[in-house]
């Protein structure tokens, strides 16, 4: 029987730009900034009405720098704007200069604000644009540009919250990956599923080598092309290494990618593609050993057409298993300009199908799209330099050199859905379909635009909304997420408060509430931002759980950092019958007491040691008990010492010692 093969042009859903930039030679420069960390960039005044120009003139020769621009803020403020920065130390030596001058009062250094996201040091990090929105120029009267619209993802902004856990895993089911030095140790193990030798260009069938061999033909098998090296780039989209310095970031660099081969010189075929779906979920594929790390996302960028408009049995069996499994499953729509139903795995029930936006919000020239897509994403433009910046290869065969280039597809904009899908597993205990209920809920509506690639129109007669779009735009800037983790402050002692300022957000939830944790477990009650110690939290440890609460959003929930509180102190009187006793005739007795701080009951047990060898272990009654102590052996002096061993309240604590002179 026939195999069916999904087209290696088709399976790629991409669209290669011409030039793959080398990783060395063309890596992007950066002007140097002009406002250093510390810098003003002008000054904050209260005046009256606009200032002259001959107190202007004043202003800049004190500091030294030109002013470009006043600008009115409302209630006498005004904004006066420097050519270039100034450190803030130096306008605070000369405010009370500047306050004399005529008109001038209240005068401060206008500080740079900047999220609390470090950006990261990748050299290409500025081209990703997918990613973050571009900081707009300023008018040639230097006053700020009016904000344009932002449909990028917003990826820094979730990286306050999270940039993904290790133990997250995304499959991605494709080409197979080439060495790259911004995807190392960012792999767990994969699997090549590919069965004919033949496709799989590597000189077997299906094994656990998983390195892209490239997938270029000479014409033999199917038609000539040169290697497109498109896993690594579907790779490099989702977990490049974040801030080492070198080409790009992925959207969830803290994640791990797992590779399954099912594309080679000639496509994939459907079966191949079956049994990745199936052993990167955690299922049995025969000849194949188990997935030891089932993924949890499990990324397509891959499709075939359907003239039926169904989804093929094998795909949709399969892709029911996966979910069951607990896998959230995304693929991409096509690149074809036409109905995502006419594409499959993506019009398939359950996976999350994925179209392609430029940076506009428009839907691109090329995506497939329809009211059954799940979601869009930017995917770059078929123009040059439009694409997505990622990591290749630059070999047209076999690999070469690890090098970074554009591509353009619904293949790009899949992995960014799926990457976002890993953050949001990274923030708690989700299902499948509550993260697609996330990225749906946090999406940005399409604008409505009056050309040819709108997602969104109008009937002229009805005026009813069509929306060929989905959910909307991928938008991770507003999933309710906590960023960071509150510190416990105050007392540690019973009756001493502690207290916590309440979680920054991402998003904007619609309410929070906070429950103080005693090892894990809910104190009743205790649900402020305040809360008095008892004694059932001596020697235990107390976090608190802020939960938001926002419609439309499952709930998510941050935990504080841990606080241990002390035990009690204890203090042990040691008093014996003697301090001098004959060899194997006389016997001492040992007279304990225990007291406890902060209102505790001494209860336990209490050893005695003789020259550090416990004799005995007895408990304790009202805090008091007496300890026989076993006859000396041996004549000279020796060291007698109890120790109370605590409870769980109160901490063990040592007497102080005692020493004995045995005589014959």
């Amino acid at each position: 029987m026939r195999r069916v093969l999904l087209s290696s042009y088709v399976v790629a859903v991409c669209l290669l730009l011409p030039a793959l930039v080398p990783s060395g030679a063309a890596q992007a420069q950066q002007p140097s900034p002009s406002v250093a960390p510390g810098d003003a960039t002008g000054l904050i005044v209260s005046t009256n009405g606009l200032i002259s120009d001959g107190v202007l003139r004043t202003v800049s020769s004190l500091l030294g720098r030109d002013i470009v621009s006043q600008v009115p803020l409302g209630d006498s403020l005004v904004s006066l704007r420097f050519d270039r920065g100034l450190p803030a130390a130096t306008v605070r030596l000369l405010t009370s200069v500047l306050n004399a001058l005529p008109g001038l009062a209240a005068v401060s250094p206008d500080l740079v604000a900047t999220s609390d996201s470090v950006p990261p040091n990748d050299s290409y990090f500025p081209r990703q644009t997918n990613l973050w929105s571009p900081t707009q120029a300023a008018t040639d009267s230097g006053a700020p540009a009016a904000p344009g619209s932002d449909y990028s993802m917003d990826a820094p902004t979730m990286w306050d919250a999270t940039r993904g856990s290790k133990s997250v895993v995304v499959a991605i089911v494709d080409g197979g990956i080439a060495a790259h030095p911004d995807l190392a140790g960012q792999t767990v193990p994969g699997y090549d599923m590919i069965a004919d030798s033949r496709n799989a260009k590597d000189g077997s069938g299906r094994d656990a080598n998983t390195a892209d061999p490239g997938n270029s033909s000479n014409g033999t098998l199917c038609a000539a092309h040169a290697s497109t090296w498109h896993g690594t780039h579907v790779a490099g989209i989702v977990a490049a290494l974040r801030n080492n310095g070198i080409g790009i970031s992925g959207i969830a660099p803290g994640v791990r990618i797992q590779p399954v081969r099912v594309v080679g010189q000639c496509g994939a075929s459907l079966s191949d593609v079956v049994a990745g779906i199936r052993w990167a979920s955690g299922g049995d594929v025969p000849g194949v050993p188990r997935n030891k790390t089932p993924a949890d996302v499990i990324n397509l960028s891959l499709s075939s057409t359907v003239t039926d408009y169904a989804c093929p049995a094998a795909y949709q069996d399969v892709i029911n298993e996966a979910r069951r499994r607990g896998a959230v499953v995304v693929a991409s729509a096509g690149n074809q300009s036409a109905s995502v139903l006419t594409r499959t795995p993506a019009n398939c029930a359950g996976v999350l199908s994925v179209g392609a936006t430029d940076v506009d919000g428009s839907a691109t020239s090329y995506t497939n799209a329809g009211r059954t897509i799940g979601i869009m994403a930017q995917g770059g433009e078929t123009g040059e330099g439009q694409g997505i910046w990622s990591t290749v290869n630059a070999g047209t065969g076999g690999p070469t050199r690890s090098t970074y280039g554009q591509m353009a597809g619904t293949s790009m904009a899949a992995p960014s859905v799926s990457a976002a899908a890993a953050l949001v597993r990274s923030l708690g205990s989700f299902t499948n379909d509550q993260v697609v209920q996330v990225l749906k809920a946090s999406a940005l509506k399409p604008p409505e635009l009056n050309d040819y690639y709108t997602c969104i129109s109008h009937d002229k007669s009805t005026g009813a909304e069509r929306n060929v779009c989905g959910a909307g735009i991928l938008n991770l800037a507003a999933i309710p997420a906590p960023v960071g983790h509150p510190v416990l402050a105050g007392g540690s002692t019973v009756g001493s408060t502690l207290s916590f300022a309440p979680n920054r957000w991402n998003g904007h939830p619609d309410s929070v509430t906070h429950q103080w944790l005693r090892n894990g477990a809910a104190i009743a009650g205790a649900t402020a931002t305040s809360y008095q110690l008892t004694a059932a939290d001596l020697g235990r440890t107390l976090t608190v759980r802020s939960t938001s609460h926002t419609p439309g959003y499952p709930d998510f929930s941050g935990v504080s950092v841990a606080k241990v509180v002390p035990k009690a102190k204890a203090s042990v009187t040691l008093r014996l019958s003697s301090t001098r006793a004959r060899v194997s005739r006389t016997r001492l007795y040992a007279y304990v007491t225990v007291t406890a701080a902060q209102g505790q009951a001494p209860t336990g047990t209490v050893s005695a040691y003789v020259d550090g060898r416990r004799v005995a272990l007895v408990t304790l009654s009202s805090g008091a008990v007496r300890v026989r102590l076993p006859v000396f052996a041996k004549t000279g002096r020796h060291k007698v010492q109890v120790r109370f061993n605590g409870n769980p309240r109160v901490a063990a604590t040592w007497s102080r010692s005692f020493l004995v002179s045995v005589s014959k």
